[in-house]
């Protein structure tokens, strides 16, 4: 029997994919020499948090649609009062929008549930050969789904959000950002900000090679692509509707953003354009470099520092939380 060949695209999308696989694969391991090689960069990414019951509930499993993956988890810190206003913030996960899990960002809800947010992390479908009509389309629909029940859940267990921010991590920054910048008028909760972590900020050439950026476009849109062609009208509409810098303009809620210096992955450029972009419109924003650091940004503890503060300042500023937070109870665990 013949082999059968696989699509010049998605080899090539694959081979992208695989260099964010390895890395989650690293990230979740917990075992052996890897665990005690990583154990050190991880706690001091945040990764490892600890909350146990008497720091409050932690609802699992709600459903915000009738999906498979259409699941939430919220997280309700016991030092936050329903009668008073507190931050939501909604964190999505990353895996190159063919993989992870809603629980990938569990330590930072754990943590800025700590500081005084009502925090959430959400799953959504992701892109397979199993389910040929899902597009990141498909995944803004999603997130704006998963807003809407927040706001409804949070009302029925009386509690009031003074606004929404959105963030995430690679894939998931980039889901942070296509939503807020362009659906964020439409969100159910109006969304403050966004905090994200090397996201992809196109899928256009400018960014990626030919061959690679023909692959992200025809799998996040689910369209032919020609890569000699990526300037044809219906390449360019559909590459500019997956990429977050198209939409930056009047109305784009501030931003916080992170990238590495020694990222091969999602490059410098992205960094580079989106503060650009930003600045063109004015738009309110805080850049922290991560100088020494991949894709995971392991190797600059107090740029992780700085990025957590910078979101706590903004939840201040934008979101009311008040500026005395609850302390950390719990360290990370060992």
């Amino acid at each position: 029997m013949e082999k059968k060949r696989i699509p010049l695209g998605k080899r090539i999308l694959r081979a992208f994919l695989w260099g964010i696989a390895i890395i989650c694969v690293l990230l979740v391991s917990g075992c052996g020499l890897t665990a005690l090689l990583l154990h050190r960069s991880l706690d001091r990414g945040g990764y490892l948090v600890s909350w146990d019951n008497s720091e409050g509930r932690v609802l699992t499993g709600l459903s915000y649609g009738e999906g498979e993956a259409n699941k939430y988890d919220l997280y309700l810190h016991k030092s936050i009062k329903p009668e008073s206003e507190a931050p939501l913030l909604l964190l999505i996960h990353g895996g190159a929008w063919m993989g992870g899990s809603r629980s990938d960002m569990a330590y930072a809800c754990k943590y800025y549930g700590r500081k005084g947010c009502i925090t959430a992390t959400m799953e959504y479908s992701l892109i397979s050969d199993n389910n040929p009509n899902v597009t990141i389309r498909t995944m803004t629909d999603e997130i704006a789904a998963c807003t809407a029940a927040l706001k409804k859940k949070l009302e029925t267990e009386g509690y009031r959000v003074s606004g929404l921010a959105v963030g995430g991590t690679s894939a998931g920054g980039h889901l942070a950002m296509l939503f807020a910048y362009s659906r964020g008028r439409d969100s159910a909760i109006p969304i403050a900000f966004v905090f994200e972590k090397v996201g992809p900020v196109s899928v256009g050439r400018e960014f990626w090679d030919a061959k690679t950026a023909a692959a992200l476009i025809g799998y996040g849109a689910r369209v032919k692509v020609d890569p000699e062609h990526l300037d044809a009208p219906e390449t360019l509409e559909a590459a500019n509707s997956l990429s977050p810098l198209h939409f930056i303009g009047d109305g784009t809620p501030p931003t916080i953003f992170a990238y590495g210096g020694k990222d091969d992955l999602v490059r410098p450029v992205h960094r580079d354009e989106l503060a650009k972009a930003l600045e063109a419109h004015h738009i309110p924003n805080v850049r922290i470099d991560f100088p020494n650091s991949n894709h995971a940004l392991w190797s600059d503890p107090d740029s992780t520092e700085r990025f957590r503060e910078a979101v706590l300042d903004y939840c201040t500023k934008y979101l009311k939380l008040p500026a005395a937070a609850p302390s950390t109870a719990a360290p990370s665990e060992n």
